[in-house]
């Protein structure tokens, strides 16, 4: 083998640090300290007022942020639970802390496994194009029976005109009398 394999190792650390925007880090580390300090400030409505939010942090961490919708990932079910029940709360403080990353909805996961914001957000689209795909059909329905070409399900039912009816009834007859 040649040299012209091998890279130095401070040439790839150098060329990966390329990549990273500062900027972003800097964003990124603000956000999850505020995370830490916005839900550690959770207290519980019980009389002793007992810091649940520390434990709620101390099982947390934020994943990503796309679109408005914050990922954050806990150890456990329970602790996504707790998380959900303080969403407004935690929401609101971010919303007076740095109004200006537009942090509309939080969205969690189990740590280890693999949703992502993209998805998340997939899904939502999804659900949009389910419901105007339905509001179309609908729309239509509603116009084809404006028209009379479809008939309102009133739950009377409709005789057909004889010579159908006797089509119908012949086949019926031959479907029964001939079994073979």
């Amino acid at each position: 083998m040649n040299d012209s394999n091998f890279i130095k190792a401070s040439d790839m650390v150098l060329r990966i640090m390329k990549n990273i925007d500062p900027e972003q880090v800097r964003q990124g580390n603000k956000i999850s300290s505020l995370w830490t300090q916005i839900v550690e400030s959770i207290r519980s409505n019980s009389i002793n007022g007992e810091n649940i939010g520390k434990n709620m942090a101390s099982h947390s961490r934020v994943i990503d942020l796309k679109n408005g919708i914050l990922l954050v990932e806990a150890d456990h079910p329970g602790w996504i639970q707790m998380l959900g029940n303080y969403k407004k709360y935690i929401l609101k403080g971010f919303q007076m802390k740095i109004p200006e990353l537009k942090i509309e909805t939080l969205a969690f996961r189990l740590a280890g496994t693999n949703a992502e914001i993209s998805k998340i957000h997939r899904e939502i689209d999804e659900e949009k194009q389910r419901n105007a795909e339905e509001f179309r059909i609908n729309k239509e329905q509603k116009e084809l029976e404006k028209k009379g070409f479809v008939y309102k399900n009133s739950g009377q039912k409709k005789e057909l005109p004889s010579e159908i009816q006797k089509m119908f009834d012949d086949i019926k007859n031959d479907m029964l009398t001939n079994s073979n």
